[in-house]
């Protein structure tokens, strides 16, 4: 009995352990220095600031298989069905954020100004796709106006993202309790023409980076 017991014990230690070696973002955890980080991440690191590591990724078009018919507008009824996706070749930043206590935030930026208005919106759907996919979990949507008209449909004029007038974002609930994922489609407000930015929020729950950074990163990118 008493073997039985240590054994189960054994176990149970082994599977606490082996949940939290699991990565957070990418090869990366939460909570991992800039050196920690720089020896997992693997892409091109083009820029090292005090509190963020800059890294770029893709960048080569490859061929999607994305079933255009499962990507649907969300609602907080609504679930998601993944399509196939290969990969999407256009390029992005990749940064790592560091508070007082380590890596607390991953951003994804969409570096590409794309032709059309509807082309973010079309991406914005096949990366929603992908996260719910990636997350196990079906996204909440959200839409912010500031001082602009409510739309009945906020996914039907997406030039008017580009303006400013109104921003996406879909949101993922965490059961692991470890991270928060935001998807945001909004206007690119440093653009000398109306345009759009396109990014993904990985921000640590225990351990989050300073709220006026994280709400900053959240303003510009």
């Amino acid at each position: 009995m008493r073997e039985l017991t240590l054994i189960l014990l054994t176990l149970l230690i082994f599977s606490a352990c082996s949940l939290w070696d699991k990565p957070d973002v990418r090869k990366a955890k939460w909570g991992m220095t800039k050196e920690q980080v720089k020896k997992v991440e693997n892409a091109e690191l083009v820029k090292e600031g005090d509190g963020i590591l800059t890294y770029r990724i893709g960048g080569k078009a490859s061929p999607m298989k994305v079933e255009l018919a499962d990507v649907v507008e969300i609602d907080e009824e609504e679930e998601v069905t993944p399509p196939e996706v290969e990969s999407i070749g256009y390029e992005y930043d990749l940064l790592y954020v560091f508070g007082e206590r380590g890596l607390g935030m991953v951003v994804i930026h969409l570096r590409e100004s794309l032709d059309e208005p509807g082309h973010y919106l079309e991406l914005f759907k096949q990366r929603t796709n992908i996260l719910t996919k990636q997350v196990g979990e079906p996204a909440k949507g959200v839409a912010s106006y500031k001082d602009h008209q409510v739309k009945a449909n906020p996914y039907e004029d997406p030039a008017a993202i580009c303006k400013g007038e109104h921003g996406l974002q879909h949101i993922w609930p965490t059961e692991d309790k470890r991270t928060n994922v935001t998807l945001e489609l909004d206007q690119n407000k440093f653009a000398p023409e109306p345009d759009c930015n396109l990014s993904i929020f990985y921000e640590s729950v225990e351990i989050p980076v300073d709220q006026k950074l994280s709400e900053q990163l959240h303003e510009v990118l």
